[in-house]
């Protein structure tokens, strides 16, 4: 298929590649653009002003650049083109008495220089072989692009649970079918739902959103947006968070956290694809793919979850195990993560041992993929050597006394329920010690509400 080049406000369908000349002495262009113009499709800047237009029409395949132009240097230009997703290679033409600033110009990303007068034959050979292996990055980034798309998020030998998930993930995505992904906080349902996203092939972008992390009295206001003067502050028309996921992905994160006002706002959304801003009585219609999460029981008897919407969102349903339940998948999850922290801490971790590697999948995760993916960052940022050993990721007495409580191990000689009742104290102890106090932050922390926390702060006697 042919490329299309803005060239003089004028379209030129051609099958050569793009090439801007960016110099101010404009004989010296044009008579290098007649010798180049059998290979090249060319566009001519005198300046940098010139050139930046001409890079807003139509990005090149590569650029011909004087360093020295009558609005400032070509230096500019490159960091410009450095902040492209692909930047096209830079050949700085220069004389002789400024070689300085090519080599400036090199340390800050061309690829090559060339001094007046040019060889063409060599400059022509060099641009082609600067283009070539730009069109081949571009091929690779864009396969990788795809790979990642189609590539589970997870990180799993693919056995057991997580097997049915890997398995039918790609299938249920095609289908435009409301889908529930259930499971522990920290066992990566939004990480599922991204990918499930990708599989669908939808245009448009997913919108996540935390139910339990939006003040209930603006929840409706930030789902569906509002007019200018529907309420005392509201000095502009604001676009809700679900207009963005049209054509896409909402996620609707915590879903169990909605107010019963809300319930019923989005089963009418979802019946009838029909939604009002706030302040506004104009009927708005909108498409997109739902993806609900949660780590309650929506259908047990003690929710307050509406059975019919319950019903409405709950097309297929993915469970996420619990890290406990799959613990043949550790031993990968640990690897990824040191090469992780590694990149972000600057250490060069080789691996683990074997005594560490033993805790660390003795161990209940409680807080599932997240809380072993901390306790490696920690270990990493800590270790004192290349190899995580056990000492790196032990864990403090006061999470040792937890994870034995929440075995619910005999040897206590409590009940299942003292047990529960004695790990929540501890998890809500730490998680109000580590945020100061701000129940809103320790709520965060938790993985519940804030209404929730209240209510077990004055459960427990906290």
């Amino acid at each position: 298929m042919a490329k299309e080049y803005f060239v003089e406000d004028t379209v030129v369908e051609k099958n050569l590649p793009y090439l801007i000349i960016v110099d101010d002495e404009i004989n010296f262009s044009e008579s290098l653009k007649m010798a180049l113009e059998d290979s090249f499709t060319i566009s001519i800047a005198a300046s940098l002003k010139e050139a930046k237009t001409l890079l807003e029409d139509c990005i090149p395949d590569a650029v011909l650049l004087d360093v020295r132009l009558p609005d400032g240097d070509g230096i500019t230009f490159i960091r410009e083109l450095k902040l492209l997703e692909l930047m096209p290679p830079v050949i700085v033409i220069t004389a002789y008495a400024t070689v300085g600033d090519a080599v400036k110009a090199l340390k800050e990303g061309a690829a090559n220089y060339f001094t007046k007068p040019l060889e063409i034959e060599k400059l022509k050979l060099e641009l082609n072989v600067l283009i070539e292996n730009r069109s081949l990055r571009k091929k690779l980034t864009t396969l990788s692009k795809e790979i990642n798309r189609l590539a589970p998020p997870f990180i799993t030998t693919g056995t057991g649970a997580m097997k049915e998930i890997v398995d039918k993930a790609p299938m249920v995505a095609a289908i435009d079918i409301p889908v529930m992904l259930t499971g522990e906080t920290g066992t990566g349902k939004e990480k599922l739902a991204q990918w499930i996203h990708g599989l669908s092939g939808v245009r448009g972008e997913m919108v996540a959103i935390n139910c339990s992390a939006i003040p209930k009295d603006i929840f409706e206001t930030e789902l569906f947006g509002y007019t200018k003067g529907a309420f005392s502050g509201a000095l502009a028309n604001k676009d809700g968070l679900v207009e963005r996921a049209s054509g896409g992905t909402l996620f609707l994160d915590e879903i169990g956290e909605l107010s019963e006002n809300m319930q019923v706002k989005l089963l009418r959304l979802l019946e009838s694809g029909v939604y009002y801003k706030v302040g506004d009585p104009r009927e708005r219609t909108i498409r997109f793919r739902l993806i609900t999460a949660t780590n309650m029981n929506l259908a047990g008897p003690d929710t307050n979850f509406r059975p019919d919407l319950y019903y409405r969102i709950n097309g297929i349903t993915f469970n996420l195990p619990p890290l406990r339940e799959r613990r043949h998948d550790i031993p990968l999850l640990v690897s990824a993560f040191i090469r992780e922290a590694g990149e972000k801490y600057g250490r060069a971790i080789k691996g683990v041992t074997p005594g560490a590697m033993k805790t660390l999948t003795g161990r209940q995760w409680h807080g599932n993929i997240r809380e072993l993916k901390w306790c490696i960052f920690k270990a990493v940022a800590v270790s004192l050597s290349e190899t995580i050993n056990e000492d790196d990721v032990m864990v403090d007495a006061e999470q040792k006394d937890a994870e034995a409580v929440y075995g619910c191990d005999p040897a206590n000689k409590t009940s299942c329920e003292e047990a529960i009742a004695h790990l929540e104290t501890l998890y809500l102890k730490k998680a109000l010690a580590d945020s100061r106090g701000n129940k809103t932050e320790a709520a965060r922390l938790l993985g519940m509400s804030v209404r929730v926390l209240h209510y077990k702060i004055k459960k427990y006697g906290l």
